[in-house]
């Protein structure tokens, strides 16, 4: 189960009094609202007077009907109806209904019935009742004092609006007495259901509150625990980003924070690593070369002083000298490298254009293979190397000798790497092959990065082993016969120099070899403090 911290508790109690203040609040002012509404609107007199209006419409309804009756009254003691109803003198009946039925406006209709309820005569006033604004009223008196004898039967019509305005105030006001009766029930009953409400708020409250709580500390404690292992020296920590608040901000900031912090430790590193191997290579350079001129003198006075006619030992001197002094060129070469390694030169930034830069290496290089110059141009012979320049200017500090040293170096790789794969596809220097495809080709591009840029050198060669993509940037470390080890160990103390990174795997348009250098967007003075990391892989 888990521990509960301070924080995590605090912050539920802050959640839980900011959510059940106002409903307390809003508890007690209900109560106050209700005990007021009821002062007002279930007044005594109030209620009173609702009766009153009450019994004077139900009244005037009655005083209505009563009319209506009174009415039918007075068409029953008509002397000259009774007689011929009497007498069952249908024609003297309808004459005489004729002469009643206009005297009342209110009479739908005014049948005359004999004893038997057969019709002897009627008159109407041309439609029915209209349910929607009538209602009737059907009223019947004897025509003689025997009941049994003739009815006259009369249905009035009655304005609807005001038998329905009786009705629904009669309700209404029945309703406001129960409402009146039972007023101290209603209350009590909305007082007890806000007191649940605050209950069941309270309790979901508490826990969104330490769900929330704990959300918040669950965040701070990995904080915590990653600052406690940066503190034991650990800088692959990283803090996971939940979340869209400030405490995602900060351990977003935090994780930045430690990658450049690791990133500028392996740049140290690095560089103390590369001062260390360029200290050892002064050395051996310094060690190396001195008796390399005494040793090659020495066997060339022995080869020039010998004056014998044995034929064999003859031999055996040309054969020492041209050993000796096939290996001293080797050791002399080998001297000039370490010798340039140990002079590695620090990069002076300048604000350039990777475009142009690029273009003028492009040139450079096109040139040394029409002249037939330098050591790239013959391997670069055989092989096609396109040059895909940005569209726009693509701008960043750096050092276009040493930056030019790199591209050469990584260029020189890949073509080499290319011949080596296809030994017998040999051709002159400065001279193409029949097929652009015999060979392979090389790729040089750069694209926008961020708010830095890229510069990508792939080939279609064979590639780097797996095994090798660790080291291959590691002094003295190669996997050609002939090589010093020395020349991607530059290239990559190069590329730190701008405050960039480089990367080494396989390309996945050329499948061959695929050498990424990232150089950031910064100012030529704070090149050098940018932290860097160099990956492979």
């Amino acid at each position: 189960m888990a521990v509960i911290g301070k924080t995590e508790r605090r912050l539920a109690v802050v959640v839980f009094i900011t959510a059940t203040l106002p409903l307390i609040a809003a508890v007690w002012l209900a109560n106050k609202m209700f005990s007021q509404a009821s002062a007002i609107w279930f007044n005594p007199e109030i209620g009173k007077q609702l009766d009153r209006g009450v019994d004077v419409t139900k009244d005037y309804v009655k005083a209505i009907k009563d009319d209506m009756r009174h009415q039918t009254d007075a068409i029953a003691a008509d002397e000259v109806l009774r007689e011929a109803a009497k007498k069952h003198n249908s024609e003297l009946v309808e004459a005489q209904i004729d002469t009643i039925f206009p005297r009342y406006p209110e009479l739908v209709k005014l049948q005359i019935l004999d004893a038997d309820g057969n019709v002897l005569a009627e008159r109407d006033r041309g439609r029915p009742v209209d349910e929607a604004t009538e209602r009737s009223l059907d009223v019947a008196r004897p025509l003689t004092d025997d009941e049994a004898g003739p009815m006259a039967a009369a249905p009035f019509a009655i304005d609807r609006k005001r038998l329905d305005e009786l009705e629904t105030t009669g309700n209404v006001v029945t309703k406001y007495h129960q409402i009146e009766a039972s007023r101290s029930e209603l209350y009590q009953g909305y007082i007890y259901a806000f007191a649940v409400l605050l209950g069941i708020t309270i309790l979901l409250t508490l826990m969104l509150g330490t769900v929330l709580a704990r959300g918040v500390t669950r965040r701070i404690n990995r904080l915590a625990t990653a600052i406690e292992k940066v503190g034991q020296g650990d800088m692959t920590v990283r803090v996971p980003v939940t979340g869209s608040d400030e405490l995602t901000d900060l351990a977003r900031t935090f994780n930045r924070m430690l990658g450049e912090m690791q990133q500028s430790r392996t740049r140290i590193e690095f560089l103390q690593r590369m001062g260390a191997w360029q200290e050892m290579a002064q050395r051996l350079a310094h060690e190396i070369k001195n008796p390399l001129t005494p040793i090659q003198l020495a066997v060339q006075e022995c080869h020039k002083k010998y004056a014998g006619e044995d034929p064999r030992f003859r031999e055996l001197l040309d054969t020492t000298l041209e050993i000796v002094e096939e290996e001293v060129g080797t050791l002399r070469r080998l001297v000039t490298s370490f010798s340039n390694f140990a002079r590695l030169p620090r990069a002076e930034l300048k604000e350039e254009s990777l475009r142009e830069f690029l273009h003028d290496c492009s040139q450079q290089l096109a040139h040394l293979e029409e002249t037939g110059e330098g050591d790239e141009s013959s391997e670069a012979a055989n092989v096609d190397v396109a040059w895909q320049l940005p569209e726009d200017e693509l701008r960043a500090p750096i050092d276009k000798q040493m930056l030019r040293r790199v591209i050469v170096n990584l260029v020189r790789n890949s073509v080499q790497a290319i011949r080596d794969a296809h030994p017998k596809a040999e051709t002159k220097p400065g001279e193409k092959p029949a097929d652009p495809d015999a060979l392979g080709h090389v790729r040089v591009s750069a694209k926008r990065e961020g708010t830095g840029a890229a510069i990508v050198v792939e080939d279609d060669g064979p590639g780097i082993p797996n095994e090798a993509l660790a080291r291959v940037f590691d002094p003295y470390f190669t996997t050609k016969h002939d090589g010093s080890g020395l020349g991607l160990a530059i290239v990559k103390k190069i590329v730190v120099e701008h405050g960039g990174t480089i990367d080494v795997g396989k390309s996945t348009d050329l499948g061959g070899a695929r050498f990424v250098m990232h150089l950031p967007r910064v100012t030529p003075d704070a090149a050098r403090s940018q932290p860097v990391l160099s990956k492979t892989g």
